[in-house]
């Protein structure tokens, strides 16, 4: 009570600045119990309806934060900052129909704000409609041409649609604008392949020289400057920064490389022969096609291939069955599973008619126009078993590459979330070989139910493998997949500026130029059976 009570008498721009104060230094419980406050005291309020939405959207409580930005709504329908902030919010939901709907009408105007511009610009983008994201940040810039975040932000999405020499351009913008944003200059690096005549070695050595004190800004320097000395065939140089940028990066993580590999073992034994030979009933929907394995095998090459396809549509890495997965074992227990392991045991008993029959949906709207759609997300290999169940006529296509091509892809790859295994190259061989032993059990227990293809058959018969691959998913020869560097769809992943290059087979083998320092990881894969 005795927190409460000094706000009764408080004005309402003096709560909002305390409750904003609050929120962010994150001390929730006053800044729940501040808002709370406001909301009663200034029901008329709409920037008090707003900080509750916010702070609720923040604590992922969506259908409160949902109900909040409405009575917000309520009392200034023109004020399109709640407009906005109910986008985010639908989003987080997982209602992007809804959240594109609103977005469409806030396109049709033009904002004279930029926070607004780049505010609707990010919605856009979240719903992936890049051209259009694009141009808000291109009016932001218009308003604020001084803004190196927005350079930043446009590049990103020219990348992802392939107008590499801009992207470029507005990242040299960027950097010039802010010397210390170190992601632009790993974006940036990876763009093209560097020259002699024109790389920015000498730029991120001096950076380094002066010290950078964030660990993940020295990480990203760290890997593109591997990556401009590997461009430059200084392999002994490129491998030294790279080690020193993923030490940068592994030091300041948490991750028990022992719990993942717990839990890879344990799907094997759960989802063992017997428990398939009970055949649960799944749905009957076949629009799936899940193109999966390890990251940076090639699956977006894969993807691009059938995607150009005139009856496909590529939906990008979706964690949408994993999170039904999780939404469908939370159904079963009033105790949330402890452990991962303890999560394996329980999603055996899912509804797997249901599971995938919410999984499609939850692609919609996106997907459904066209009759197949394209789930990339690698390590959806964890749950072959589960989809096999929840979507029997999903097709599944398992990418594969050289294991130590792999290994040293993974490895060099500085990744925004996700594979923690990737920064240490013991535990990286370590995980690799429980995943190669998951995969080879899918194999033995699922017989002719995965697709396996091969990254190097695809770069030397690329006719051959894309008419096998379309044939894997029932879709009539178009030669237009050849030609799948001219795809105009975007591509979201790591590999953005590689797939529009078209076949080359320099990355089969790269390995070799290493092979002294992956010495004791090519000795380890022998001791397993792999090579």
């Amino acid at each position: 009570m005795s927190s409460v009570q000094p706000l009764a008498s408080t004005s309402l721009s003096k709560l909002l600045d305390d409750a904003w104060n609050l929120i962010n230094d994150r001390n929730v419980a006053k800044a729940v119990a501040t808002c709370q406050h406001i909301n009663r005291q200034f029901p008329t309020s709409a920037e008090g309806w707003f900080a509750t939405s916010f702070l609720t959207f923040q604590l992922r409580q969506t259908d409160q934060a949902l109900t909040a930005i409405e009575q917000a709504i309520k009392l200034q329908p023109q004020q399109p900052r709640w407009q906005l902030h109910k986008a985010h919010t639908l989003l987080l939901q997982g209602d992007r129909d809804a959240a594109w709907l609103l977005a469409e009408q806030l396109a049709g105007q033009r904002y004279q704000e930029v926070e607004l511009c780049a505010e609707l610009a990010l919605v856009l983008n979240k719903l992936n409609q890049y051209p259009l994201a694009i141009e808000y940040y291109q009016h932001a810039l218009a308003l604020a041409p001084k803004d190196a975040q927005l350079y930043f932000n446009l590049a990103a999405i020219q990348r992802y649609t392939g107008d590499l020499d801009a992207a470029e351009a507005n990242l040299d913008q960027a950097i010039a604008l802010n010397p210390y944003d170190y992601e632009a200059y790993l974006q940036r690096s990876s763009l093209r392949q560097q020259t002699s005549e024109n790389n920015h070695v000498e730029q991120l050595l001096a950076l380094l020289e002066k010290e950078i004190h964030q660990p993940i800004g020295k990480a990203q320097v760290c890997y593109a400057l591997a990556k401009e000395y590997e461009d430059l065939k200084q392999y002994a140089a490129s491998f030294e920064y790279l080690t020193l940028g993923a030490k940068s990066r592994r030091a300041n993580m948490r991750y028990e490389l022992q719990h993942d590999l717990e839990t890879l073992i344990k799907i094997a034994s759960v989802f063992d022969q017997q428990f398939f030979e009970q055949s649960p009933l799944g749905c009957s929907n076949d629009e799936a096609i899940f193109v999966l394995g390890l990251p940076r095998t090639g699956s977006t090459l894969i993807e691009r291939i059938i995607s150009s396809h005139d009856d496909v549509y590529s939906a990008g890495e979706l964690n949408d069955f994993a999170l039904q997965m999780m939404a469908h074992a939370q159904k079963l227990t009033k105790t949330p599973p402890k452990t991962r392991t303890e999560l394996v045991e329980l999603t055996s008993q899912l509804d797997f008619a249901s599971l995938g029959e919410d999984y499609i949906k939850s692609t919609r709207p996106h997907t459904g126009q066209q009759s197949k759609f394209i789930d990339k997300l690698p390590l959806n290999s964890l749950y072959v078993g589960l989809i096999h169940c929840a979507l029997p006529k999903a097709k599944l296509i398992y990418v594969k590459r050289n294991p130590l091509d792999t290994i040293y892809a993974i490895y060099k790859q500085l990744f925004t979330n996700g594979y923690p295994f990737s920064y240490d190259l013991n535990e990286l061989t370590e995980y690799y070989i429980a995943h190669y032993q998951l995969m080879e059990h899918w194999k033995t227990v699922l017989p002719n139910v995965i697709y396996e293809v091969n990254y190097e058959d695809v770069v030397t018969d690329v006719a051959g493998q894309a008419k096998a691959l379309l044939e894997y998913c029932q879709l009539d020869w178009q030669a237009q997949c050849l030609e799948f560097h001219h795809n105009k769809a975007a591509a979201t992943t790591a590999s953005a500026s590689q797939v529009r290059q078209g076949i080359y087979t320099s990355s089969a083998g790269k390995w070799r130029h290493y092979q002294q320092e992956l010495s004791a990881v090519k000795q380890r894969l022998e001791q397993a059976g792999i090579l």
